[in-house]
């Protein structure tokens, strides 16, 4: 009698109930059937089935012990659309047992597919102690990048990559964080690297064309190539066609693969729209590399399309462009709408439009246009000597001596210890009377 109540006792603490030992083997041999064919029914793809007799498994379990019935159960709820079931299970597993990573794993993909990027993130870190592997640091870095914590989110997708270099995904993503942190050679070489993975799209085109031009890569190394029927603006292979050579035939020069305009040709022809912004990156790329009329037409073709917040800058280009065509005054009245579009980025830039201008007529060996243009930077800008300094000396070049005079005092009223103070109380004692 004894010994029969201290085998009890064990069967209690063990089953939690106090059967004879054929009636716990016949119920653990039940438990282990429902259990193989819910599996099978899972692997199976019948989900609801699987649901039933995975479930049955669980209630069948006597022991409470088999934790492997409760997993596939969870995952059985996950594909039968039954998330909320499965992470009732998953965190009660959890809670026994924080170190079982097949359940974290697995909850943290139900977390993933809910896009519960905080849940995912609490869920996951933990788990890093135990085990370091792909799944992890992917979607540790997918929950942290959707949070915007691109630090955390970068050393995770690095994580990731050396896990499994083939993920073109991960290496995009890396590419987007290091584009917006203004690494543009890192950002450019990561999104090549996941366009040699085969990840194709017209926003990464995109994206690598703006790595390319915060790079200055406007055009790359540019080629003449021959393409018979080639069109200017045209993708032959593995060129963008810029302009004909003149007296060529079929001759072009031609942007290669590892430029800017290269590959915003390739995001329109890959099916991204030719909106506003998209106008706008191609005609800048057309102004920094120097060819201004293709640039100016861009600009001006732009007009009414360009949204509210962005008519400042395209005013401000637009400036820089007939400036590079030799239409000054055009260059002034765009700068000028700049301006008073938004003042405090632009104002300053005034004085050196004038300065630009009136050394262009000085080129052109238009001294009194220098001299008007000169002045209308030391109205802008009253208080800085060298521009009095740089005036008077084409007053005095002009023979305009009584007007140099007064530059040059202005020049000793704002700078009285000037480095060259003896030279200009010569000149304005030699020039006073003239």
């Amino acid at each position: 009698m004894f010994i029969r109540t201290i085998a009890c006792v064990v069967f209690l603490a063990i089953f939690a109930s106090c059967l004879p030992a054929d009636e716990i083997s016949d119920a653990e041999a039940k438990a282990d059937g429902l259990f193989e064919d819910g599996r099978k029914a899972l692997f199976q793809g019948r989900y609801d089935d699987a649901v039933k007799l995975l479930r049955d498994a669980v209630d069948a379990d006597k022991s409470g012990q088999k934790t492997i019935y409760r997993l596939h159960l969870a995952r059985a709820y996950r594909y039968a659309n039954k998330p909320e079931d499965s992470e009732k299970l998953l965190t009660a597993i959890l809670k026994e047992s924080p170190d079982h990573v097949e359940a974290g794993q697995l909850l943290a993909e139900v977390y993933y597919t809910a896009e519960r990027w905080k849940d995912l993130e609490n869920l996951l870190e933990p788990l890093l102690r135990f085990r370091h592997d792909y799944p992890t640091y992917h979607m540790l870095a997918e929950a942290t990048f959707n949070q915007d914590k691109y630090e955390d989110a970068r050393e995770y997708y690095k994580e990731a990559i050396k896990l499994n270099p083939q993920s073109a995904h991960d290496q995009y993503q890396l590419a987007n964080i290091y584009l917006a942190e203004n690494r543009f050679a890192l950002a450019a070489n990561t999104y090549e690297q996941a366009i040699r993975l085969g990840l194709e799209s017209s926003v990464l085109h995109y994206k690598l064309a703006s790595a390319y031009f915060n790079l200055r890569n406007y055009f790359g190394r540019v080629t003449v190539v021959t393409v018979p029927s080639g069109k200017t603006g045209q993708i032959s292979d593995d060129w963008y066609l810029i302009e004909p050579v003149v007296g060529q035939k079929d001759a072009f020069r031609a942007a290669p693969k590892k430029s800017a305009i290269f590959q915003v040709a390739t995001a329109i022809e890959r099916g991204m729209e030719a909106t506003a912004d998209v106008q706008m990156l191609l005609a800048n790329i057309y102004l920094n590399g120097r060819r201004y009329e293709q640039a100016y037409d861009m600009y001006q073709k732009l007009g009414e399309q360009i949204a509210p917040d962005d008519k400042a800058l395209h005013a401000y280009y637009f400036a820089q462009s007939a400036l590079g065509v030799g239409k000054y005054d055009e260059y002034l009245t765009h700068l000028k709408d700049a301006v008073k579009l938004d003042p405090e980025s632009y104002e300053s830039a005034l004085v050196d439009a004038y300065l630009a201008v009136a050394d262009k007529y000085n080129q052109a060996g238009k001294l009194d246009k220098y001299i008007e243009y000169l002045s209308l930077a030391v109205q802008q800008n009253p208080e800085t000597s060298s521009l009095h300094m740089k005036l008077a000396s084409a007053l005095a070049e002009s023979r305009q001596y009584s007007k140099a005079v007064e530059q040059w005092r202005m020049v000793l009223d704002l700078e009285p210890d000037h480095p060259q103070r003896t030279e200009l109380l010569n000149l304005i004692k030699q020039r006073s009377g003239s």
